[in-house]
């Protein structure tokens, strides 16, 4: 099999391909509910990659990378080496975490165990860097390597119809109405008028699992497993919070985000830098708002719901020092 190599020479910081992910990458690398390894992959010296048992939201997964498959980079130093490999992963298009797997922080076995937090597409590419910039990349041709990470045993039947209210009108019993209800694919803006006012200002998705949802099952809290995850647009990490259940709506479960609990701006003067929201927020055209966007998805035992986006607005003189 031909070499699967893509070799870049250029500056760059040495060990950049080493850093731990974990502290950046929220779902990409922690998972609450993870069991016993259940797969492994091998990248072996022939340039092979060898999928033993399925790889399954919840579970780990065991990679074993022969650091004889990136050699372009290497050097030593007082006998000690000036190189190391990186390995680089996400699941559905997240920002990337990496492991170390050979030279410096060489993992013993040149193997890592990775949890796989959810479903969807794994990438995997790998990194030689050295302190004398130089680049290699072991990464399928540039496609990356990819391989399908299938729901849980325990996943839901569906998870979906995700919708935004944002209204100072109230239905049955004080809850959205639902013909104020807008689908959540195309965004929303949270303004100065929805934080000050609005009685409903929600994010909202269904749930549907045979004998689970479809009754008032006062277990539900214990098997769907519902969280959100956000993050400002620039920002590293993503945070996460457990979702709570609003109601049943025929045989699906509905859960709501309040919009308010992942507003980073909320409505309060910035005094030091240090106060100031984790990404970049910019001037509106009129110059007396400043504005950001958030992106946020949904899962549910394993299963994830695409990624979506809205935007915060609030006034800029709250934010001077931040600016």
């Amino acid at each position: 099999m031909k070499t699967k190599l893509l070799l870049l020479l250029s500056l760059s910081l040495f060990g950049c391909a080493l850093e731990r992910g974990a502290d950046e990458e929220s779902p990409s690398s922690a998972s609450e509910n993870a069991v016993e390894t259940v797969a492994k992959i091998r990248f072996d010296a022939a340039f092979n990659e060898t999928v033993t048992g399925t790889l399954r939201a919840g579970s780990k997964v065991e990679i074993t990378y022969d650091p004889s498959r990136l050699t372009a980079c290497r050097g030593t130093e007082g006998g000690r080496p000036q190189w190391g490999i990186g390995g680089h992963w996400r699941i559905g298009g997240d920002a990337a975490a990496s492991f170390p797997i050979a030279g410096v922080m060489e993992p013993a076995g040149n193997t890592v165990t990775l949890e796989l937090p959810r479903s969807g597409e794994l990438e995997l590419w790998f990194v030689n860097t050295s302190k004398y910039g130089c680049v290699a990349y072991d990464s399928n041709y540039g496609s990356n390597y990819r391989f399908r990470v299938e729901a849980p045993a325990n996943a839901p039947g569906f998870v979906g119809n995700a919708s935004v209210v944002i209204s100072r009108e109230t239905c049955h019993g004080g809850l959205a109405c639902e013909h104020n209800r807008q689908p959540l694919s195309g965004g929303f803006r949270f303004e100065t008028w929805a934080r000050q006012r609005a009685l409903i200002a929600g994010a909202y998705f269904d749930v549907w699992k045979q004998g689970v949802t479809d009754f008032d099952n006062p277990d539900l809290w214990k098997q769907l497993d519902a969280k959100v995850f956000y993050r400002q647009v620039g920002a590293t990490a993503w945070a996460w919070s457990y979702v709570s259940l609003e109601k049943r709506v025929g045989n699906d479960a509905r859960y709501v985000v309040p919009l308010r609990s992942i507003d980073p701006l909320g409505g309060r003067t910035r005094t030091t830098r240090a106060d100031c929201p984790a990404g970049p927020i910019t001037e509106t055209a009129d110059g007396f708002y400043v504005q950001t966007d958030v992106e946020l998805y949904f899962t549910v035992n394993g299963v994830t719901t695409p990624t979506y986006r809205g935007t915060f607005v609030d006034y800029k003189d709250l934010y001077k020092v931040c600016l």
